[in-house]
């Protein structure tokens, strides 16, 4: 797969666990849940013909095959999402109208510009690992003393945050 950076710079860039070099990755495959985060960042995945088929099934497919679902879960994943359901409607007709729904958004997961620091907008990837570590502080997120670059945006991630 081609994953194309919706602020593509030149050089080498990281988001959401994937290495972009000028503003492009190839992958041989991204997890559905990651590919539905990236795909409401902005960002651009495309099958890539240089990657075997194989590596291509999981493009598109929904986090959760619906049809193996019972009709109770159907409907309370269709109450959680606020959708409508026919009283009579059938397991095949539920799936049709739950799989029509827009995925929703990730909790604040526009609330920073993507790789962007959450007090002044500089690009985590221009900050020190000190100027990082202290974003991490103004967060409020919880890191070692001794914790390394990686393991602070680890933390942003978890925590939520969009970083570079």
């Amino acid at each position: 797969m081609r994953i194309t950076h919706p602020t593509p710079q030149p050089g080498r860039q990281h988001a959401l666990g994937v290495d972009f070099r000028d503003g492009v990755a190839t992958v041989d495959s991204l997890h559905p849940e990651r590919e539905l985060a990236l795909r409401q960042h902005g960002f651009t995945i495309e099958a890539d013909l240089e990657v075997e088929a194989p590596f291509q099934a999981g493009l598109g497919e929904p986090i959760i095959d619906l049809t193996s679902l019972t009709i109770p879960q159907l409907r309370e994943i269709a109450e959680v999402e606020g959708v409508d359901l026919p009283a009579k409607a059938l397991k095949a007709e539920i799936v049709e109208i739950l799989s029509r729904q827009p995925a929703a958004p990730i909790a604040d997961s526009t609330a920073t510009p993507l790789g962007e620091h959450p007090v002044d907008g500089t690009p985590f990837f221009e900050l020190t690992d000190e100027q990082l570590r202290d974003a991490a502080l103004l967060e409020g997120l919880d890191i070692a003393p001794d914790a390394s670059r990686n393991e602070i945006i680890g933390a942003f991630i978890a925590a939520g945050q969009e970083s570079d």
